[in-house]
């Protein structure tokens, strides 16, 4: 769950990690151009932007709040509960595909790596054991999709090297994007964007407002892309237990949010 809150901080909005990974998606399917790389193949790197958080349904259906009785949102989960859910979203992801499979478990693989360092670095060493253990899982996983994949032609020149990074790097830049447009985090960050011809470029986001960012240089054909994702508006932000947030959300509204994305040079 993201809660965004815009440019007005009296409206808040409970986002899914489904209408999160929706949004990913739309982005991923605009995504690419002459300078740019597209997805290869694209069906399947598709399937796993938009599947990439599909172990959270559960969640998504009955979340909690925290011991402050705000919402619990996907960067204050306990470890152990947010690794189970990364793994059920690998699960899900390989019942569509395995490379869509194997591309989101190296996802997670990458992104459990990164919270075991910060883990061990905030003195956690048994949450630390859990997520090195996950990392080797996944890779374990990916491994075993590769050497299944590798005798079919579909598949040959984007299981290893510049392709497959690729196709790993538009879902990690496609949830990045997803994740602070729904988050309302910074109004400015980057992104490492693959180009044709194997290098990587930075791409810089920039708001104008909430609703509508720069984007420099353009990574996509035309000069703006429209994303959508929805939200429930919350009446408040604390509550007392599960339960009585369950009911609040239940009643809220469902609001569509958009966002646009345009080029630096972009009129309007």
């Amino acid at each position: 769950m993201f809660l965004y809150t815009g440019d007005d901080p009296t409206r808040t909005l409970a986002i899914s990690q489904a209408s999160h990974a929706w949004l990913a998606w739309q982005l991923a399917e605009h995504w690419g151009s002459r300078r740019f790389n597209r997805p290869q193949p694209r069906a399947e790197v598709l399937a796993a932007v938009m599947l990439h958080d599909s172990g959270w349904t559960e969640f998504d259906l009955a979340p909690g709040v925290d011991d402050e009785g705000r919402p619990r949102t996907f960067d204050r989960m306990l470890v152990e509960t947010h690794l189970k859910v990364w793994r059920r979203s690998v699960d899900h992801a390989a019942l569509h595909s395995r490379y869509a499979a194997l591309l989101v478990a190296r996802h997670f693989a990458e992104l459990a790596e990164v919270k075991t360092a910060d883990l061990l670095e905030r003195g956690d060493t048994a949450s630390a054991r859990l997520a090195e253990s996950f990392r080797a899982e996944m890779d374990r996983r990916r491994v075993s999709w590769e050497e299944n994949l590798a005798s079919d032609p579909r598949y040959q020149d984007c299981l290893r090297g510049p392709r497959r990074q690729t196709n790993a790097d538009i879902l990690t830049l496609a949830d990045r994007v997803s994740v602070f447009l729904c988050a309302s985090l910074a109004s400015e960050f980057e992104i490492a964007a693959p180009m044709v011809g194997g290098k990587t470029q930075p791409v810089e986001l920039r708001a104008i407002d909430r609703a509508h960012w720069r984007v420099d240089p353009w990574p996509m054909e035309g000069d703006r892309v429209r994303l959508q994702c929805e939200g429930r508006l919350l009446s408040a932000t604390r509550f007392g237990t599960d339960d009585e947030f369950h009911a609040v959300l239940q009643r809220a509204p469902v609001e569509r949010l958009s966002f646009t994305l345009m080029r630096s040079s972009a009129v309007g």
